[in-house]
């Protein structure tokens, strides 16, 4: 193995377990903290919509999901994910050839399918909605007199939602969350994928392979290196350890107030998955 590729190896099996670890944290810390008999029913999973609320409504200014480091942090990862990259590929650029800067990109542009597919559009809802639909969920209105009003999915509209009473507080099934929430309302039921788990695990692991690693390793090189080359090299290299601080600190914010053990788990599997086909397996993977 190539000292270079078994060091970016050795990098993102560290990052890996740090973000297993604080997700372990965040979810023990939640178990200690929410075992009353008010939560009791289920202690071992938070499984149920009523302590899904209150924990969530336990959480600090700096956990909610209206905060600063949610919505401009996490919620756009990928969008920081993208800057990151291209700002790495191009510092590392003249120490590179054409060919691997081709075949990084490659990588990129299947990563960023591989989130689309599962968060945002996949020929119509994304798979994390379909998931959560096929295992029971549905659209609650967030109040009686809310103005929930939709049509019936068609071949026009696949992720519009079913008709629902105006007045009624019964759950309607829709294809999208993106559907339900237009339609004024919320998610229940279902198996609810932990799309922070799923982003922020999936980003922080691509730019570990793609631009932690990577610079550190032209760092070390300074032969052909001009001092405004590496200072940008260690500039994009502290921007990207700065931002992976920020997801790892919303990781365990995530498990600590707003997923019970399943979707935690099946989040962070999703999340590792893109990492262990193609960077573990060897499939296109960096040389």
């Amino acid at each position: 193995m190539h000292p270079h590729t078994s060091a970016r190896s050795r990098a993102a099996s560290l990052l890996l377990a740090s973000l297993l670890g604080i997700i372990a944290i965040g979810f023990a810390q939640s178990l200690i903290t929410h075992s009353s008999p008010a939560t009791h029913s289920s202690p071992a999973t938070h499984s149920s919509p009523a302590t899904h609320s209150s924990i969530a409504s336990a959480a600090p200014w700096w956990a909610a999901k209206r905060s600063v480091l949610n919505t401009h942090g996490a919620k756009v990862a990928w969008g920081w994910t993208s800057a990151l990259f291209a700002a790495a590929a191009a510092v590392r650029a003249p120490a590179r050839a054409p060919s691997a800067t081709a075949a990084a990109v490659l990588r990129y542009v299947l990563a960023t399918l591989y989130w689309i597919a599962m968060a945002r559009w996949f020929f119509g809802p994304p798979l994390f909605d379909r998931v959560f639909v096929r295992t029971g969920g549905s659209c609650l209105p967030t109040a009686p007199d809310a103005a929930f009003v939709s049509m019936a999915p068609s071949a026009s509209a696949p992720d519009a939602a079913f008709v629902s009473s105006a007045t009624s507080m019964t759950p309607a099934p829709v294809a999208s969350l993106q559907a339900c929430r237009a339609a004024g309302g919320r998610w229940v039921g279902g198996h609810d994928v932990s799309g922070h788990c799923f982003l922020l695990i999936h980003s922080a692991l691509f730019l570990a392979e793609e631009a932690v690693a990577p610079l550190l390793a032209v760092l070390s090189d300074r032969r052909h290196a001009s001092p405004a080359l590496t200072a940008a090299r260690r500039a994009a290299l502290a921007a990207t350890l700065a931002l992976v601080g920020v997801w790892v600190f919303m990781l365990y914010a995530t498990a600590r107030y707003f997923h019970g053990i399943h979707e935690l788990l099946s989040g962070t599997v999703l999340g590792v998955s893109y990492w262990v086909a193609l960077y573990q397996s060897g499939v296109l993977g960096p040389a």
